[in-house]
């Protein structure tokens, strides 16, 4: 069925040959009968001049048909010519788009179309170049996550089978220590079984709309989000300010809480600095905003419109060590932005980051 489509299609006239088959058309009967209509009109006027001789009506009669006959034909020769060269040009891009198109089809990324055309045509061109570097961008970051997954299941299961093979073969005796590594490298694969099952969490958000949505204080939210890390935050020796105003909206209690707490679960997992941990929310215009603020590692300007990507991770290596899989910013995008029709950005001045999640009020 497809492949029927297809030829349909290949055997089909192009759009710029259609254009120009319906514009030129247009032209010449247009030309045509102003042309006729010049002839009539002027040999009649000649016919009144009492000085005209039949012989004479006659040689202007076919001088002028003659004339207009020559000049309509290079009109309508002309400006086909232009017609088809400046349509040509102008839908270049529209063929950029659908050789693009059919590459991105199979698999293959194009390169970015920079053709110009009408304002349309490049609001189109510039889309769909965002979509292929999107595109592109979330399968680089995936097949590295998944590279870097492999990796790490892979050393922890070589070490429990190494320390397994010893002790069967009777290397090695059964001790505390021994006990403990085992135990350090099973939580290990515990840790990256939760990450795979935050993958399933992430696709399950994406099919399915927040529905259950009910009218609360977002201060009380915001409080039982933070009251979570409490203990964390002494524990890991972080300060931490709390500044929160009370207003009542419209959300699902249980998708707010989630994206402040992966918010939250960052900024301590990537804290590097002395200045406190702030957990903000405030009314701004028509929007509750609530900000997130903490020091860390600098991120790169180039890396922060990607940040609430899936799958993407500023720093592999430093994340292999916290266990990041890059999803947990998504998933707060998801919540905010698609569950709540809210928006997401982050800023940062130096070290210092600071996550915004905005949520209507009406």
């Amino acid at each position: 069925m497809f492949a029927k489509l297809t030829d349909k299609r290949k055997s089909s006239p192009s759009m710029l040959h259609r254009l120009t088959i319906i514009n030129v058309g247009t032209g010449a009967l247009l030309i045509i009968i102003s042309s006729y209509s010049i002839y009539s009109s002027a040999c009649f006027l000649v016919e009144q001049f009492p000085t005209a001789s039949e012989e004479k009506q006659l040689i202007f009669n076919e001088q002028l048909a003659s004339l207009l006959w020559w000049i309509s034909s290079v009109i309508i020769i002309t400006g086909a010519f232009i017609y088809y060269f400046f349509t040509k040009r102008m839908l270049s891009p529209l063929h950029e788009l659908v050789k693009s198109t059919n590459d991105l089809s199979k698999g293959n990324y194009p390169p970015i179309i920079k053709k110009t055309s009408f304002r349309e045509i490049d609001q189109l061109t510039m889309h769909f170049n965002e979509l292929n570097i999107r595109l592109r961008k979330n399968e680089e970051s995936r097949n590295i996550m998944l590279a870097d997954m492999a990796h790490e299941l892979r050393t922890p299961l070589s070490n429990i089978n190494g320390y397994l093979e010893a002790m069967r073969d009777g290397v090695i005796q059964g001790e505390q220590p021994l006990y403990g590594s085992l135990h350090k490298e099973s939580e290990r694969l515990i840790s990256m079984v939760n990450q795979l099952s935050e993958m399933s969490k992430w696709n399950e958000i994406s099919s399915h709309s927040i529905i259950d949505k009910e009218t609360m204080d977002i201060k009380a939210v915001l409080d039982e989000s933070i009251a979570l890390f409490r203990l964390k935050l002494q524990h890991k020796h972080i300060p931490f300010l709390l500044e929160v105003t009370s207003q009542k909206i419209l959300l699902n209690k249980d998708g707010i809480q989630q994206a402040v707490t992966n918010l939250l679960q960052n900024a301590i997992e990537y804290y590097d600095g002395n200045t406190p941990i702030e957990l903000k929310g405030f009314i701004n215009n028509d929007m509750y905003e609530i900000r997130v603020t903490s020091p860390g590692h600098s991120i790169p300007d180039k890396d922060r419109e990607w940040l609430f990507e899936r799958f993407y991770r500023v720093d592999a290596s430093r994340d292999r060590k916290t266990g990041g899989t890059g999803l947990g910013l998504a998933i707060v995008k998801e919540i905010v932005v698609t569950q709540h029709s809210g928006s997401v950005n982050v800023n940062s001045v130096g070290n210092i980051h600071t996550f915004t999640l905005a949520l209507p009020l009406k």
